[in-house]
């Protein structure tokens, strides 16, 4: 089977020094006059299809009417059916200070830097070279890993996607990490004031596993849900990052392994919102943070997780 308007091929990338695999699916919609917007998809082998078949069924305003006019390119790995998971432990998790080098099942871990390195060195000078794309408009979609991954990419180089979405992002890498690097921006006056930034937050209702958080339970629950923990998060970013859209969302009745079905739709909503917006439903609106409290500091134990 093949996509109509759709391309692929490998590219070598110095920076990790590993080959991957890029799809690309052109929209049927006419290109826009400052080009194509691009959304960049994580985890390509198993996400470029489903972000292809959502931008083809969720953006039509009619059974005859085009689509939403975004280019999008998956960026996987060769010879893999779904994910490669030694290598996107490495591509997709910062370097800790006096970290480890590799996690407990013997993958290598930290190498978040040099895989943004190959985004924007050599993926996102490819695509513009080949394709007509809007430079302003460029979109980053990560899950679990890839989120984290994604939200790294927004705190450390907020200038380079315009977008973020972060599906059930791994936010306990690293003992709640990101929030010491968005805290170290801060102190050293590093905040970021384009005030352009879009960031998607979504999690799974049922994603209830209790795992190392940086938010306190209501009701003396030390470890609270991922779900709570992705809430806290958003509402943190909406306190320390005031210039960027931060939205949130929780995916009713799903887990961790199946929240990007309905994620999808929400991706698209995002990039692509309709003139007048649908009424927001209990699980579309910003997560609720009164019924518990961020403790990024807290002591957080070294449960098994899931990326």
């Amino acid at each position: 089977m093949t996509l109509p308007d759709a391309a692929q091929w490998t590219m070598h990338a110095e920076s990790t020094g590993r080959d991957y695999l890029i799809q690309v699916s052109v929209p049927e919609a006419p290109m826009p006059e400052a080009g194509y917007p691009v959304l960049v998809v994580l985890d390509g082998n198993a996400r470029f299809p489903l972000a292809v078949a959502g931008r083809e069924a969720l953006t039509l305003r009619g059974p005859f009417d085009g689509t939403a006019p975004w280019l999008i390119v998956g960026v996987g790995y060769p010879d893999t059916r779904r994910f490669d998971g030694p290598a996107r432990s490495e591509d997709y998790t910062p370097a800790l200070p006096d970290g480890p080098v590799r996690d407990a099942r013997g993958r290598r871990v930290g190498g978040a830097d040099a895989f943004l390195a190959f985004l924007a060195q050599t993926l996102i000078p490819e695509i513009e070279s080949r394709y007509a794309v809007d430079g302003t408009r460029r979109a980053l979609l990560g899950h679990s890993y890839g989120g984290l991954l994604a939200l790294y990419a927004a705190l450390v180089d907020p200038g380079r996607f315009s977008d973020v979405i972060a599906i059930s992002p791994s936010l306990w890498w690293g003992d709640g990490y990101l929030y010491d690097v968005a805290l170290q921006q801060a102190s050293r006056n590093e905040t970021p004031a384009d005030g352009g930034a879009r960031v998607l937050l979504g999690v799974g209702e049922l994603e209830q596993q209790r795992r190392p958080a940086f938010a306190t339970g209501a009701e003396g629950e030390e470890t609270p849900r991922m779900c709570d923990n992705v809430a806290c998060f958003a509402d943190w970013l909406g306190e320390h990052r005031p210039g960027w859209q931060i939205e949130h969302r929780t995916f009713a009745n799903v887990d961790h392994g199946s929240v990007m079905w309905p994620a999808m739709q929400a991706v698209w909503a995002f990039l692509d919102p309709r003139p007048a917006a649908a009424p927001t439903s209990r699980h579309g609106r910003r997560g609720a943070t009164d019924t518990f409290k961020m403790s990024p500091t807290a002591s957080r134990s070294s449960n098994k997780t899931q990326q």
